[in-house]
């Protein structure tokens, strides 16, 4: 429901005239956004006032300026000693720039990327930041600097889904230091994801999740029996992984057609760009999915933004991204693929997939397929009964 509010919110400031700035850290949570936003309009004409942009993009196109243009070159140069680096392979290429990119990505290109928005002359009426446990505290008080005076900020946020670890950083002490003053507004009740789903991700959750981190909806009681859903957990070993992902795509597949279902529901969810390309080309077999997959699974990065930019909930094709790249999106027919259970980030990233499902008066369904033995007891409790 946050992504939910804060295009709520867009969309009414525009609707006056003033201008604002969406920012996110995914590049793909751009298009649901701006979709979410159109649905709420109440009159054309307005959408050219706001401006969606990832964080890192906005910190590159400020340090256009001269003035900091060299340096930001500078700073830059060992990501782009790697990444211009034929004899490397793409996949090489992101272990070794992301064993280097934490220091200059979360701290130094900030900072410059602050000093360049204190003469950028083009500011906002409204700065909303959406997925802010993605964000930290230090790129929250770089974009302090491009909003109008008097103007307002807004970042929403779920410290369950830190998938980047960085939600720990918004101490008290961080949070006064970039101008919030009392306790966060919360969303007390899941009104998106059915009740099903709620309970599942809930109970992952209070079993794997730090109690620290949690901060879980409670279900809508009132819609209990309004929105039919069905959840599905499917326990394999990993050679049969991709066929068992496969074979539950297609379980999907034969829902469509009917209670207003198309392959444009189905989504695929997984954390591994290789497992997400071997289940893409197995689909591709298929005369239903043949050509007609958008997926994100490249290790090029080019080609992966490319991917990312095209992602949008509008294509008529199916979907299949990573965990990361589908956080704040949602969708009626879902597929999840764990593979991977070490690491608090793991966890909340698995979390997050689990609460991707949409809630619909028409019924919505999720199945996980699973190869982590950790997982095996816990998943036999949503396992449905084999005919």
């Amino acid at each position: 429901g946050k992504s939910l509010v804060l295009a709520a919110r867009a969309a009414k400031l525009a609707s006056e005239g003033k201008s604002v700035l969406i920012v996110t850290f995914n590049i793909t949570l751009w298009h649901y956004l701006r979709d979410l936003i159109v649905r709420g309009a109440s009159r054309g004409g307005w959408m050219n006032r706001i401006t969606f942009v990832h964080f890192h993009d906005w910190c590159k196109r400020n340090c256009q300026a001269p003035a900091f243009l060299n340096r930001y070159a500078e700073i830059m140069a060992p990501i782009h000693k790697i990444a211009y680096n034929d004899s490397i392979d793409d996949k090489e290429k992101k272990r070794q720039i992301s064993s280097i990119s934490g220091p200059i990505l979360d701290d130094a290109i900030p900072r410059l990327a602050m000093q360049a928005a204190l003469s950028n002359i083009e500011k906002y009426d409204a700065v909303l930041v959406d997925e802010g446990q993605d964000f930290l505290p230090l790129w929250w008080n770089a974009l302090r600097g491009i909003r109008e005076q008097n103007g307002e900020m807004i970042l929403v946020a779920d410290a369950t889904q830190d998938v980047y670890g960085k939600a720990g950083r918004w101490t008290d002490e961080a949070m006064s230091g970039a101008g919030f003053s009392g306790g966060w507004a919360q969303l007390k009740v899941g009104y998106r994801a059915p009740s099903d789903a709620i309970r599942l991700a809930g109970d992952f959750a209070n079993s794997f999740l730090p109690p620290e981190s949690r901060d879980l909806p409670e279900t809508d009681q009132g819609s209990l029996e309004l929105y039919e859903s069905t959840v599905n957990w499917i326990q394999c070993d990993h050679d049969h992984a991709v066929k068992s992902c496969v074979n539950a795509i297609l379980a999907m597949h034969r829902k469509t057609g009917r209670q207003g279902l198309a392959n444009a529901d189905i989504v695929f969810l997984c954390d591994s760009i290789d497992h997400g390309r071997d289940v893409v080309e197995e689909l591709t077999t298929y005369d239903a999915f043949r050509m007609k997959v958008a997926h994100t699974y490249s290790h090029n990065k080019s080609e992966e933004n490319r991917l990312k930019m095209a992602f949008w909930l509008g294509d008529a094709r199916m979907k299949a991204t990573t965990f990361h790249s589908f956080k704040g999106w949602e969708t009626r027919l879902l597929v999840v693929y764990i593979a991977n259970f070490r690491g608090p980030q793991s966890r909340a990233a698995i979390y997050a997939a689990l609460t991707r499902l949409k809630r619909s008066e028409h019924g919505s369904h999720l199945t996980v397929v699973c190869s982590a033995s950790e997982l095996q007891e816990f998943g036999a409790n949503y396992a449905m009964p084999v005919d």
